[in-house]
């Protein structure tokens, strides 16, 4: 598990003037750049997004033992890079976050695809992006159930460090002073409760 990873990305947020998943903010953030082409809110949007879409891939590779950092690195720079060329199709600008949200859903389908035939990241087939309606980011219902459940059978000390980290997205940092345990303890936590929730099978169907 890239505790490193989480971590960096951690410090990236705290750079944001609002929180990561206040959609609102990020939206109307997107509509004010669209109308005036600030380039401070060019900055804001663009490190938004990459932490979003890094957030994004990095909550699957804890699901998916056999990913790469190389297949992680891979697939973020291929979603960040989608959302930069492809601004022009965003059909409805106040719905920015949802949009980013099916880039990400639809290149996470592409790369399953393309690791099953075995063929490169890059020569994955294109995106129609106009398929698929917007979601949100954490696509409320099913799969925060089976999460919420697959936590639920875990034992009491991982349990709770769980739901900081993955339920209320707090860093490790933030979960050691909540809960008074060392750094190393919560790491040490996190990663045995993340083996854990690969061995369960519903939770590895819904996010699959």
């Amino acid at each position: 598990m890239p505790y490193s990873s989480f971590e960096s990305l951690d410090e990236l947020v705290a750079a944001l003037p609002f929180r990561l998943d206040d959609i609102s903010a990020i939206n109307a953030t997107y509509l004010r750049w669209h109308a005036s082409r600030n380039a401070h809110e060019r900055e804001v949007i663009q490190l938004w997004t990459y932490c979003f879409i890094r957030r994004y891939f990095l909550v699957k590779f804890v699901q998916e033992a056999s990913w790469s950092a190389v297949d992680l690195d891979a697939i973020i720079e291929t979603a960040f890079r989608k959302t930069e060329t492809r601004e022009t199709q965003i059909r409805e600008p106040s719905r920015y976050a949802s949009w980013v949200s099916v880039v990400c859903k639809n290149t996470f389908r592409n790369y399953l695809r393309s690791k099953r035939h075995q063929i490169p990241l890059e020569h994955a087939p294109s995106l129609s992006l106009a398929a698929e309606p917007p979601v949100a980011y954490n696509e409320p219902g099913t799969r925060q159930r089976a999460l919420a459940r697959a936590i639920d059978k875990l034992p009491p000390h991982l349990r709770s460090c769980v739901r900081l980290r993955f339920l209320s997205g707090l860093s490790y940092a933030e979960i050691a002073q909540r809960t008074g345990r060392p750094v190393a303890t919560i790491r040490a936590f996190i990663y045995k409760a993340i083996k854990r929730l690969r061995e369960d099978a519903e939770f590895r169907k819904n996010f699959e």
